[in-house]
This record gives C-alpha cells, structure tokens and sequence, in this order.
C-alpha cells in the first residue's frame, strides 16, 4: 500500500495498492509482468484540492472538511455530478491497466460530514462504484466502513482495513467475509528504524518492538492472524513497510 514516495517495482510483493493519479501505466505493466497484481487508489468519498479533476465539483457537492485532512472534504454520494466523475476515474484506472480500485472515504456517514450522509448513502455508491468498476472487468475492495461491509460483500472482491486492531478494535467484522474474500489489512506505526518499530497509542508507548507488532499482527489470535494479510506503514504511506508473515522490514 503506497501513496507517496517513488514505488521500486523489484520488491517481491503478490499485490500492490498505489495511488490512481500518481502511478503510470508502464510502472503497472512492470508489476504486472512479475506476477503482481495493481490496485488502484482514489478517494471517492472526499474531494481533494489537489486533484486533476477537483474543479468538476460544485459547491454543493462539497460537505465539511476532514479535521485531519487538510483541503479534503466529504462529498455528496447522492450527487449524480459525484458519480460521473467517480465513473471517470475509474475509466482512467482501467486505462492505466488497473486490476482492481480501492475506493476510499466511503464511511463519510459516521462522521461529521455536513450533507447529511447516511450508511444507505454509502452502500448505494459503493455498489454503483463496483458495477462500473466490473465493466472494465476489474474488482473493487471496501475500503474501512466496516458497517456496510454485509450489505455490499456480494459486490466487492475484497476489503481493505486499517486499524482495526489499535483504533476501532473491530477485526472481528470481517470474520464471515474473510471466509470467502481477502482482507488486507494495515496498522500504523508512529516511527521506525528497520524493523524497530514504535507507536504511540496507550497503553503501547512503553512496549517493546517485538510486543508492538505481536499486537499490530494479531498475534492474540491467531486463528485472525492467520486469516488476514497484514502489513505495517506509516502514516506517510511510502515505500517503507514491515510484513507479519517474518520477512524483514523492507519497500514496496
């Protein structure tokens, strides 16, 4: 999983989730030429300033800015301007060679959006999401919103989660659906040097590197753990990454 940061195609990953706008097609074609698959990354559910197409949204399909997101806010689901240019992009992810999407920001609805969004809202899109998506004979994911993950599992091919273990402690969520699909999962450290890592949370401030991800690799069961693809990023989400399956830290 990577959204900053120059991607070094020689890492030894299976599937690689990199940024729509920032990724090109000939870095896909090297990756695919390996084995791997690309899935691709956009937010759907905010609009972000610096995006090529951010002036095709209106004001009114605007909400509240994300507190933690500077220059990001919700979008209106319900907007048909919304959708058309969502459809877009994924036109150009298919274009690009994409073999899946990872819509992100579909769980506007749980927190302060300013449109008035609810959990139908995001069920809706996603699904209209995934059809488009499946046009292009690629798969879609459920990024996070983890409420409507029963309501759209007949759609998606995947999920992708981050945090469930240090932030909304819901692993278990997924337990029906990752008996069919995969989950990829990731959990954020605060630093790292190789593969000492450290984080910030409660209660894990005075661990150990080794104690920090047992716990962030859901090494309390195992039954999850092994069922789960779990990786270990920053914030940043660049080239770094620590794997749970006890390969060294290394870039992807």
């Amino acid at each position: 999983m990577m959204i900053s940061g120059s991607l070094a195609v020689g890492t030894s990953a299976d599937i690689f989730d990199v940024d729509l706008f920032e990724t090109s097609s000939s870095t896909i074609q090297n990756l695919q030429a390996r084995g791997a698959k690309v899935i691709c990354y956009f937010s759907a559910g905010t609009s972000e300033y610096w995006r090529p197409d951010y002036n095709q949204f209106t004001s009114t399909d605007k909400g509240s800015e994300l507190p933690d997101w500077k220059g990001e806010k919700y979008l209106n689901l319900r907007s048909a301007n919304v959708l058309r240019i969502m459809k877009a992009r994924i036109a150009n992810a298919a274009s690009i060679g994409c073999d899946a999407i990872d819509p992100d920001n579909m769980d506007g609805f749980t927190n302060t959006n300013g449109l008035g969004l609810a959990a139908a809202d995001s069920t809706l899109f996603m699904r209209a999401l995934a059809a488009e998506a499946a046009k292009y004979g690629m798969s879609t994911g459920l990024k996070n919103a983890q409420s409507i993950i029963a309501s759209v599992a007949d759609v998606v091919q995947f999920a992708v989660n981050e945090e469930c273990k240090m932030v909304t402690k819901d692993c278990g969520v997924y337990d029906e659906f990752i008996a069919e699909k995969p989950v990829f999962h990731v959990e954020y450290v605060s630093s790292h040097s190789g593969n000492t890592i450290r984080s910030n949370y409660d209660g894990y401030q005075g661990m150990t590197s080794d104690e920090v991800k047992a716990a962030y690799c859901l090494k309390d069961d195992p039954t999850q753990a092994a069922r789960f693809s779990t990786i270990i990023k920053t914030l940043a989400l660049d080239d770094w990454v620590l794997y749970c399956d006890g390969k060294s830290a290394g870039w992807e």
